[in-house]
């Protein structure tokens, strides 16, 4: 895990963009993950659609599924969630675990249809056996909204840490900060915000802050979270000027 994390925070966005422009084309897609996750920049979502198709146009699989799931989303480009849908079966259907975890995300969003929970669970917790670590951080968060079981929700954000999903070191870092464990939640939290997510960083603010164990550098992280477009960062920084 501690490997994984590492490596995401050395390969900086500008190294990337180099490979990118470079034609290679993997070096697009993890790009656009950043840009659409604003990790070590600031979420551009127009940006990280572009990069998920030109990924996708230089044969990049990976880059077609993120392309189709901002394709549903409406995010850089006009949404059409029906098409989007049908691609992302199509790819699972192939055997690409990554469209199987995007299409089981959308399901339980219900963008193309009605919300299908039970099949939208099965296909996250499948990509996320076979190692996408994004399947595995969604999957926590739908178990643990569905049935408030705090442990399985725990399980699976933090497999989804270890996969190397920032998303999900800071889902396990609040789970950990709401049952009370701030040493645990810490180290969660920091390995989130090493890893550029900005999320991650506010987290580990605020805990710095309601602890009252480093309130400046806590101040410091929620700057730099508000400024790299954390709105819950944003309006925590309000909230101390009152």
């Amino acid at each position: 895990m501690i490997l994984l994390i590492a490596l995401l925070a050395a390969t900086s966005p500008a190294s990337l963009d180099k490979s990118c422009k470079a034609g290679r084309i993997a070096a697009c897609d993890e790009l656009g993950g950043r840009y659409a996750d604003g990790i070590g920049v600031r979420a551009d979502v127009t940006r990280a659609a572009e990069l998920f198709r030109r990924a996708c146009k230089g044969g990049n699989k990976d880059g077609c599924a993120d392309d189709a799931r901002m394709l549903a989303l409406g995010q850089g480009q006009k949404a059409d969630p029906k098409a989007a849908l049908l691609q992302l079966d199509k790819m699972c259907k192939d055997g690409l675990d990554r469209a199987c975890g995007h299409l089981g995300e959308m399901l339980l969003r219900g963008l193309a249809g009605p919300a299908d929970a039970p099949l939208g669970e099965d296909l996250l917790a499948k990509a996320c056996d076979k190692g996408f670590g994004r399947a595995c951080s969604n999957l926590a968060s739908a178990v643990y909204k569905a049935v408030a079981q705090r442990e399985q929700a725990e399980t699976f954000s933090l497999r989804g840490c270890q996969l190397g999903d920032p998303a999900g070191c800071a889902y396990a870092g609040d789970l950990y900060a709401l049952s009370g464990d701030t040493v645990r939640a810490a180290v969660y939290l920091a390995k989130a915000c090493d890893a550029g997510l900005a999320r991650g960083c506010g987290g580990q603010g605020m805990l710095l802050m309601d602890s009252g164990a480093d309130p400046k550098r806590g101040r410091a992280l929620l700057q730099k979270a508000c400024d790299a477009g954390d709105v819950r960062s944003c309006s925590a920084l309000r909230d101390l000027k009152k």
